[in-house]
């Protein structure tokens, strides 16, 4: 279990987490959007996505392997469909004009499809189909990724583990939201278990010769994730299909690691969809359906050893709605790295982050 030994008010993290971006170049509204990518993933309690992340994407930002004033451009646009290109932007500003977009064209058309290249690791992809919640629709995204996880009876790496996103709106239940990757456990989740000393699972990892381990530090020493089976090794394919092939991204092993490699570009690929309730079925009578849906589920007999059944994106929405109330749960050593990080970039560590001895520029 993780040590979370600190909670953090959302806005003093929000603040702290922008000052920090815009130290390493990136301007005011570009700062905002890759803060709300990583702090809105620790509000829902994916801190694999979360600002544990900020050290790395700031080294992408001034080592060169991302672009702090990048144009992003629309390539091809029809009624329903756009490509776009990133520039090599962080992948969350890329990823968020992208949804904004698809979310525009399917206000008119009933559905918006936009596909982005030459664009940077994005983070949860959960946040990018959720922008579509607000607008009454359903959203989902889809990203390839640098290849850390096998080919389905693989010994090494050969695909990424290209996660996908879907989030639609209930009536009373709050939104049903499925953020997967396709390996049995994402990479940044075995990540927080190396950071905090932890042990896995053994049939998350393969090790450099290819042999199972339940040592997380495994995977940065030449190892591999495991596919969630044969299923999720195909929906893997999909995703360099329509990510990688589809937008004339990077596949494969043309893409390099991110958060080692932060000197060179990971142009990669995403696809954002955004689907108008209304232009199927009145959303009121939809969300209600959906409301249905979950009430004969969550009624359905319990196995002895399970007290509830919960629904994709359930645990993440009352989390959300926990910590804004009561702070966002850090680790001591992502605080750690975050003010190590602040006195490399001479930003100022708020009270709420930082010991009674720490030095403020």
């Amino acid at each position: 279990m993780e040590d979370h030994s600190l909670r953090v008010p959302e806005q003093d993290l929000r603040a702290f987490v922008q000052a920090l971006f815009l130290s390493a170049g990136l301007e005011t509204a570009n700062a905002a959007t890759v803060t709300d990518s990583l702090v809105t993933s620790d509000l829902r309690g994916t801190h694999s996505h979360g600002v544990i992340r900020v050290p790395f994407l700031v080294d992408r930002l001034i080592n060169g392997g991302a672009t702090r004033n990048a144009d992003f451009a629309i390539v091809e646009q029809a009624p329903a469909t756009a490509l776009v290109d990133g520039d090599r932007a962080l992948g969350a500003i890329t990823a968020t004009r992208a949804m904004a977009l698809a979310i525009d064209m399917a206000s008119t058309q009933g559905i918006g499809m936009v596909g982005a290249r030459n664009s940077d690791f994005i983070g949860a992809c959960a946040h990018y189909a959720m922008m579509a919640l607000p607008a009454g629709m359903i959203g989902i995204a889809w990203t390839n990724g640098f290849p850390g996880m096998t080919a389905w009876g693989a010994s090494r790496s050969s695909i990424g583990n290209n996660p996908i996103a879907f989030a639609a709106p209930s009536l009373t239940r709050g939104p049903v939201v499925l953020d997967m990757a396709l390996s049995i456990a994402a990479g940044g989740r075995i990540r927080v278990a190396a950071k905090n000393g932890e042990r896995i699972p053994s049939d998350w990892l393969l090790d450099r010769n290819g042999h199972a381990t339940d040592d997380p530090q495994a995977l940065y020493d030449g190892g591999a994730l495991l596919p969630l089976g044969y299923k999720g090794f195909g929906l893997a394919v999909f995703g360099e299909i329509l990510c990688g092939a589809l937008t004339g991204s990077r596949i494969l092993a043309e893409i390099p690691a991110w958060h080692k490699d932060t000197a060179s570009a990971v142009a990669n690929g995403h696809v954002h969809i955004a689907i108008d309730i209304a232009k199927f079925i009145d959303p009121q009578a939809f969300k209600a359906r959906v409301d249905a849906i979950i009430e004969i589920l969550k009624a359905a007999p319990l196995m002895s050893s399970v007290q509830e059944i919960l629904l994709p994106g359930e645990r993440a929405w009352k989390t959300h709605q926990l910590n804004e109330c009561q702070g966002i749960p850090l680790t001591d050593a992502v605080v750690n790295d975050l003010q190590v990080l602040a006195q490399r970039l001479r930003v100022d560590v708020p009270p709420s982050l930082a010991p009674a001895d720490t030095v403020t520029f």
